[in-house]
């Protein structure tokens, strides 16, 4: 099942979403039970991880007795630290304890391929990508009452427990009333950000960040410092509700204004800016099943779905140079009832340079059109290659490529899921972790994670559709306008 491939992300009660602002109807009738307290200060953070480094020191001593013994089951070249499932597992409930940062570097990091990462440590970080706890009431309060004042439930009544938590955050249903005295009322969305969060990113980081290289989780290869510099850019501004206010109103008036989209019944809920702040994002509630579970519907209809998933994708990166980077199946809300798609949560919107994308979209030109000359060159130019590359290197990046831009080579409907497109990618990670002589653009981070999460979703609908002419759409559309 491609949904079980460590690139795509289950959608669960619990959610790896950041920045979920709404759910299915089937969790959303749902209650999270009351979690452990959210560690708020940089000391009880700090204790957290020391106290993670302690028992991981114990694990390890256990371990290498076992292997000693004979008596272990682990490999004897996997890392001691993170090879049994005792330490993976103190690993996993520590980091979705923590919450915010520390989960958002497991989370980043659960993306890498299984074959490159030991078992248990594997099924540990896809324990920590189906989310968090849901913070215990007294913090919920203190934090409603910092956001909106003593006087809050004057103006909305809010269900006490959360529908979904996730790294940074946790929703409610609630219901505010109309003004002037009708008696009519709007459900919306209510998200709550966990105290001490945004400011407990730097040293979140740092901390986790020597937990990891002790651990030895991360390959050289994988520019540890680079993905730690990506999270932390992301978290700043993921747990800035006011910009992700203004990013969701720029989508809502991004799809709108596409005639396609529109016929395609793509629609952004709308932003209720007087209740939202720095801490707090309020939103339509709007109703529907996440997208994955839409795979009984007709052929005609998934594939009209993936199809206006993969043009939304291709028009947000290169026309628009605007994009909701995370491929959670969550951010795509399904009404069978309406045949609408809702797209939100936009706290992972990005910008992208225009030199940038027009050297990508070469990339995927030369991927489509299997010119290894192009590709090469165009890697070396925007920074993918050094040009001092082994055959080994350059080979895994040709055919990562190409099978990255196969889609996009012909007219004829593409089968998604029989193609296994994102399991054949990643065969090439421990190739790049073990010869790549330089990170990556710093951009790839959070679009591969996009498209791959695109790939994804056409998978587990069972899309079979033409991609080609929306490759045609984007070149044509962007030369037009050179």
């Amino acid at each position: 099942d491609p949904s079980d491939h460590p690139i795509s992300k289950d959608a669960t009660t619990t959610t790896d979403n950041n920045n979920i602002a709404n759910y299915s109807e089937e969790h959303q009738a749902q209650h999270l039970p009351e979690g452990s307290a959210v560690p708020s200060t940089r000391l009880s953070r700090a204790f957290g991880f020391a106290s993670l480094g302690a028992g991981l020191a114990i694990g390890t001593a256990a371990e290498f007795a076992r292997r000693t013994l004979g008596a272990s089951n682990s490999a004897k070249n996997d890392p001691l630290v993170l090879s049994n499932d005792a330490n993976a597992q103190r690993l996993s409930e520590s980091l979705r304890r923590m919450r915010g940062a520390a989960m958002k570097l497991g989370q980043m990091l659960s993306i890498q391929d299984e074959s490159i990462a030991p078992p248990a440590l594997t099924n540990a970080l896809a324990q920590v990508r189906k989310g968090a706890e849901a913070m215990p009431q007294h913090q919920l309060l203190q934090q409603l009452e910092s956001q909106w004042g003593s006087d809050w439930k004057d103006r909305i009544q809010l269900e006490e427990r959360p529908f979904a938590a996730a790294s940074i955050g946790q929703v409610h249903r609630g219901t505010i009333a109309s003004p002037s005295g009708s008696t009519n009322t709007t459900k919306v969305a209510v998200k709550v950000q966990y105290p001490g969060v945004a400011d407990s990113i730097e040293s979140d980081l740092s901390n986790l960040s020597m937990l990891v290289k002790a651990t030895g989780l991360a390959p050289k290869g994988l520019f540890l410092e680079n993905v730690i510099r990506v999270g932390r850019d992301e978290l700043k501004v993921e747990c800035d509700y006011r910009r992700e206010v203004a990013n969701q109103q720029r989508f809502q008036t991004l799809i709108a204004s596409d005639p396609s989209l529109v016929a395609d019944r793509f629609v952004v809920p709308k932003v209720i800016d007087e209740l939202s702040t720095d801490r707090i994002l309020v939103t339509e509630l709007v109703h529907g099943g996440t997208i994955d579970k839409v795979v009984n519907l007709d052929q005609s209809e998934r594939n009209r779905i993936g199809k206006a998933i993969m043009r939304l994708t291709m028009l947000e990166l290169f026309i628009w140079r605007f994009m909701q980077t995370d491929p959670n199946w969550g951010n795509f809300l399904y009404d069978v009832r309406t045949q609408t798609t809702y797209l939100i949560d936009f706290g992972a919107a990005r910008e992208y340079d225009e030199e940038f994308v027009r050297g990508y979209l070469n990339i995927v030109v030369a991927n489509a059109n299997l010119d290894e000359g192009a590709l090469i060159e165009e890697s070396i130019r925007m920074g993918f290659l050094t040009g001092e590359e082994n055959d080994v290197m350059l080979e895994a990046h040709k055919l990562s490529g190409f099978c990255l831009g196969e889609p996009f080579r012909s007219y004829e409907p593409y089968d998604f899921k029989s193609s296994k497109i994102t399991s054949r990618i990643s065969e090439h990670g421990a190739v790049f972790l073990k010869h790549r002589l330089t990170p990556p653009p710093e951009e790839v981070y959070t679009l591969h994670r996009k498209l791959a999460g695109a790939y994804n979703l056409c998978i587990k609908l069972g899309a079979k559709i033409s991609c080609r002419d929306l490759l045609d759409e984007v070149v044509e559309r962007i030369f037009a306008n050179k």
